[in-house]
């Protein structure tokens, strides 16, 4: 499944999920479904064995760029995703008429060097632990893109209907091309500063829990929480007082003024952890903790990574206050590689290309190479 923009998303047709609002254009599944499955399911919103049955005069959409345009509009009035499933002559269409939408000065080259790198980091990631394609485990899910050169030099879009789309949506972007643009010409500053918001609240929330975590996995493991200066030693008969515990890590884990949950969650962008309720006093906390449970248990050593994860925690005032130099020592940092995962294209984050992201950070000079993927 690749991200084209805001939850706007292009996927092969051999994982279609009925769950999910959709546009089918697809030889053998671009057809109608029976009631049942309207009823009960994602919507259906436009259906075809090709282009030619779905956009055009007359058709659902007057235009590719009219489809991405209302397509975006309607997950925007719904707050659902909205995914894109074609056969790949269809699929190689709707990439090269997006990446025509998208970019202020479309290179076939750069284009065709960006579509293959996806398609690996899908063919790598798109049935991994984070990911959301992972459909039938057993089947395999090539993307056939030979033919996308050849689409790419027929594809023809609008430059009024290009340059409002561009307007209308660029905040919702890939982060890739926000960095490319703001790198070429600083023009995306505030949207490259709101995603990264987004991103790194995700990423952070998943290492927070990560450590929380270890904190409830080793409760019991007193070698560990002797370590911790706990309020008592917690054992099969006691370990529920842990919950009214106030000494400094088991507060860290429980205390309401970080956590909206006091147990597990599932890490995402929404209000798992308060992110204006850590005090720089919890950070150093977090960083001790994280010492601690790295020198205790090896198999834990990968939350150690004293030049990554932990140091995440040093950005959190992007919260509060994003300036432009913060978004500057930010990026300069995340340039350095020395986070063995960037807090905001981490390969946890499915609607980021990490390949790319650190091939852009490792060009941010060359203006040359981000003009070609720039969006204005």
């Amino acid at each position: 499944m690749l991200h084209l923009f805001n939850k706007i998303y292009l996927a092969t047709d051999s994982v279609i999920d009925n769950n999910i609002d959709r546009v089918v254009i697809s030889d053998p599944n671009g057809i109608d479904v029976l009631d049942y499955i309207k009823n009960d399911n994602g919507e259906l919103l436009a259906y075809g064995k090709a282009e030619a049955d779905v956009i055009g005069s007359g058709k659902t959409y007057t235009s590719y760029v009219n489809m991405f345009d209302t397509l975006g509009d309607k997950s925007t009035s719904t707050g659902k995703r909205i995914v894109i499933y074609a056969d790949d002559t269809n699929f190689n269409k709707i990439i090269a008429h997006f990446y025509k939408t998208m970019f202020a000065n479309p290179d076939k080259t750069a284009c065709t060097e960006l579509l293959t790198n996806t398609i690996f980091k899908y063919d790598v990631f798109g049935k991994g632990r984070f990911s959301r394609n992972a459909g039938n485990t057993d089947l395999t899910t090539a993307i056939d893109i030979s033919s996308f050169g050849t689409e790419f030099d027929a594809a023809t879009v609008d430059s009024t209907e290009k340059s409002n789309f561009v307007t209308k949506f660029k905040a919702g972007f890939n982060i890739e091309v926000l960095l490319a643009t703001y790198y070429n010409n600083g023009d995306t500053k505030s949207e490259l500063k709101d995603v990264i918001k987004v991103l790194m609240k995700k990423d952070l929330e998943k290492y927070l829990l990560e450590l929380k975590e270890i904190f409830f996995v080793h409760l019991l493991n007193k070698s560990f929480t002797d370590k911790l200066s706990l309020a008592k030693t917690y054992d099969w008969s006691n370990y529920n007082d842990v919950l009214s515990d106030s000494t400094t890590y088991a507060d860290l884990f429980l205390t309401d003024r970080i956590w909206s949950y006091k147990y597990m969650n599932f890490a995402s962008t929404g209000d798992n952890v308060k992110f204006d309720g850590i005090t720089s006093t919890d950070v150093t906390n977090f960083k001790q903790f994280t010492t601690i449970s790295g020198s205790s248990w090896s198999e834990e050593n990968v939350y150690t990574q004293v030049k990554s994860d932990v140091n995440k925690l040093d950005f959190l005032d992007i919260y509060t206050d994003f300036t432009d130099t913060r978004l500057t020592n930010l990026l300069d940092a995340e340039a350095t590689f020395e986070n063995a995962a960037g807090s905001f294209f981490s390969i946890d984050l499915e609607t980021v290309n990490h390949y790319f992201v650190q091939t852009i950070l490792e060009n941010k000079s060359d203006n040359t190479f981000l003009a070609k993927y720039s969006i204005t």
